[in-house]
């Protein structure tokens, strides 16, 4: 009988935003040791320990919304060939997997063609100046307009959105308030990723982020 002493874990960092594998050893998990995975940019991904029983729990960062997830597995289901896919209570998205080093790979690549494929579908595979960042942007304000809390402050709920390659703009065509939400970095991923709701300022014209409204250069793609 084969028995297996390692497994592939794929994760996303939610602070530099890198997709990598890493291997977990089961000779790590034996007794109360913990195991723990850490990305390149020093952002703790995962911490993982056995509970009692033939169980382990494993807390991960969630790239998605910023929150801790805790998933529990027998050893049986840990230590198979049987690829565990890993979702975000928050959001449903997927956000790694566990499981056999190719099973694992090729669903990283089939989910990162499936964001591709929607670019080129759209016609916008040209178009973002980074379309991981804009995608994820994209995703994560859905969410919060499906939650009610992307509107107005004069209580308009149903804003215009136009997108380009480096930003949005909603507008609402009731009060003529504007609001921009930028998304062609990381830096810009992680301040969207912090946020609960987006409200426009009755009236005016200024920048969602969490510093006071500034000017900005936007950037033109040639």
């Amino acid at each position: 009988m084969l028995v297996l002493t390692y497994t592939t874990v794929a994760l996303r960092c939610p602070i530099c935003g890198k997709m990598d594998f890493y291997a977990l050893s089961r000779f790590s998990m034996t007794g109360s040791s913990k195991a723990s995975i850490t990305c390149e940019c020093g952002t703790n991904l995962l911490t993982m320990g056995r509970n009692r029983g033939k169980t382990y729990w494993m807390q991960i960062e969630c790239s998605m919304c910023e929150d801790k997830h805790i998933f529990n597995y027998s050893i049986k289901e840990f230590w198979s060939e049987k690829l565990l896919t890993l979702i975000c209570e928050e959001t449903g998205v997927e956000i790694g997997f566990i499981g056999p080093r190719e099973e694992v790979r090729k669903n990283v690549q089939n989910m990162d063609k499936s964001v591709q494929e929607m670019a080129e579908e759209l016609g916008y595979g040209e178009y973002f100046i980074n379309p991981e960042i804009m995608y994820k942007v994209l995703e994560h304000l859905h969410f919060i307009a499906d939650s009610g809390n992307l509107y107005c402050g004069c209580g308009n709920f149903n804003l215009e959105v136009e997108v380009y390659p480096d930003r949005m703009e909603f507008h609402c065509n009731d009060c003529g308030a504007v609001g921009i939400v930028f998304a062609e970095s990381f830096k810009d991923w992680e301040i969207v990723r912090r946020l609960g709701e987006v409200i426009l300022t009755e009236g005016t014209y200024r920048y969602i982020d969490d510093k006071k409204p500034k000017k900005r250069k936007t950037r033109i793609k040639k």
